[in-house]
């Protein structure tokens, strides 16, 4: 029998249904509160509209009520911050996890199409380019993008990776600071986040 783990997207999900079931007895309680204090009000109102503006209610008492109304309404403002902060905090970890998942499965295609790149390199009429292109086509609708740098760009270690390094520029004419010599391997972005660096030759 395989051995089937949860996922980290599963494991969210159980744990946002187990906490969605505890604010929902948390609303419950708020809604409670709000239903007692609407009924504190009018019985507040009830007696201040009291016949002949007789007053029923001696003002300790009335103190009291009033307190007591705007005890169940701060917590009633309170669960219901709680709750919106832990909707946010829960649907973020969700879409965080799902997307770490994403960016996983995508290093894993990533030798695949690094040997379709080859394949094709070797032979361009190679059978593998309909393939490539058909899978490289449905990633980048989904987010994608192929980190190919030039000679002569400047070099971006946040997006590029080095194995090679020459000091001195070859030439005059060569830009100002470290620049990419060649490429060596392009690299892949997936949905504005680096999965994998582009390799690159850097001079200067």
């Amino acid at each position: 029998m395989s051995d089937q783990r949860p996922s980290a997207v599963d494991a969210i999900i159980e744990e946002n249904a187990a906490l969605r079931d505890e604010v929902d007895e948390v609303s419950e309680e708020r809604d409670a509160a709000n239903r007692q204090a609407a009924d504190l009000a009018s019985v507040i109102e009830e007696r201040a509209e009291a016949e002949d503006g007789v007053e029923l209610v001696d003002g300790s008492e009335l103190s009291a009520i009033t307190a007591e109304r705007d005890s169940y309404l701060a917590d009633s403002q309170r669960l219901a911050a709680d709750f919106a902060n832990y909707r946010k905090q829960s649907e973020k970890r969700v879409a965080d996890a799902a997307a770490a998942q994403s960016a996983g499965l995508v290093r894993n295609l990533l030798p695949v199409l690094d040997a379709c790149d080859s394949a094709i390199g070797q032979d361009p009429e190679s059978a593998v380019l309909p393939i490539r292109s058909a899978l490289i086509g449905e990633l980048e609708r989904s987010g994608l993008e192929l980190l190919a740098p030039e000679a002569g760009e400047p070099f971006d270690p946040e997006q590029h990776e080095a194995v090679m390094h020459d000091t001195e520029a070859a030439d005059d004419d060569a830009p100002d600071g470290p620049h990419i010599a060649e490429v060596f391997r392009a690299g892949y972005v997936w949905k504005g986040k680096v999965v994998r660096p582009a390799m690159v030759k850097v001079v200067g």
